[in-house]
């Protein structure tokens, strides 16, 4: 069977069949970490007459599976080609499925410099496409038996082993009862990807900011609250989304700033809590997928949160507890580095 992989070369024989009239449309598949590729692909595309829809989303581990997704995305889009690709350690296979005539054209990139890898690609994949654009056929034919019987085949799946990095910072809110404006934050976020899966580390530096005590025995109280954290986390993507957990640990640092006649302000103190909790996120990259912005909304559940005390003689008057749970909301600019 490796045999029958190794048989889709780099081979374009042209027939006598008619050039294709109007543009030819081409769906070209972006997966995590191939901005590069896709982005050299499309300047090689420029010149001709083509017409190129992107679908982003992980490309399946196995060959037979992936061929059934070109049949999809093609119906879907009324398209010849399907082009995709998948990393071969520090090399790159691109691949291309005319899914009309059930055809594979599959070209082996070596290890390389990563750009000039990626422009390796783009062109063997320029070449295959003009020669479908001038009636010409690609590859080798694939029969539905033999797709179905690639698919079986784990050994000879063309997995997508790419590893890639993100870098976040933005801002980030999180309601927990404590400063009057919320818990605000500066955040970084450092995150390695793996095909549809990430981890990260986020951290927090939170500014003091004033709480004001809400009337009472308390009135003309007021209390600065500062929330800073770090937690490791793991989300599976899919379509722009990610879905995660994370835990970890959090830092409240908490100063008396007034107090009112009777009170006597308690020390400042930095009380340590455990946080964990589920996120949701939404990320948009630019063109080449380098820059963009992520969007998170999440909860987290804190564990050893403080209460907000005063003392007045041998009495502690409570001006409120952090909340166990607390909404998290968060902005970020994310710089990709595939």
């Amino acid at each position: 069977m490796k045999a029958v992989v190794l048989a889709m070369a780099a081979v374009v024989a042209v027939t006598g069949t008619p050039a294709i009239a109007g543009p030819l449309v081409v769906v070209v598949r972006e997966g995590p970490g191939d901005s590069l590729p896709v982005s050299r692909l499309r300047g090689q595309l420029a010149d001709l007459d083509v017409d190129v829809t992107i679908a982003r989303g992980a490309v399946e581990p196995v060959l037979g599976v992936q061929l059934a997704a070109a049949a999809r995305l093609a119906a879907r889009y009324e398209a010849r080609a399907v082009v995709w690709f998948v990393a071969r350690d520090e090399g790159l296979a691109v691949a291309i499925a005319t899914p009309g005539d059930r055809r594979l054209f599959v070209r082996e990139i070596p290890a390389a410099n990563p750009s000039a890898v990626a422009e390796a690609a783009a062109v063997a994949a320029r070449g295959a496409i003009r020669a479908i654009q001038e009636g010409g056929t690609i590859g080798i034919e694939v029969p539905p038996v033999a797709i179905a019987a690639v698919a079986a085949a784990a050994p000879v799946s063309l997995a997508p082993r790419r590893t890639g990095f993100e870098l976040m910072i933005g801002w980030q809110v999180a309601l927990d009862a404590g400063a009057d404006a919320g818990a605000q934050a500066i955040a970084q976020r450092t995150v390695v990807t793996r095909g549809s899966w990430a981890a990260g580390l986020a951290l927090s530096l939170g500014p003091s900011l004033r709480h004001d005590a809400a009337g009472g025995v308390a009135s003309g109280v007021a209390i600065e609250l500062s929330r800073s954290g770090a937690t490791l986390g793991i989300e599976r993507r899919a379509a722009g989304f990610a879905f995660g957990v994370s835990a970890g640990a959090l830092a409240y640092h908490r100063t008396t700033v007034t107090t009112s006649a009777g009170f006597a302000p308690t020390p400042a103190v930095i009380t340590p809590a455990f946080v964990a909790g589920p996120d949701i996120r939404w990320q948009w990259r630019s063109r080449d997928w380098h820059v963009g912005i992520d969007a998170a909304v999440g909860l987290d559940v804190v564990l050893g949160a403080p209460e907000l005390a005063l003392a007045r003689g041998s009495e502690v008057v409570s001006l409120g507890k952090i909340r166990t749970a607390q909404p998290r909301f968060g902005l970020s600019v994310v710089a990709g580095l595939p």
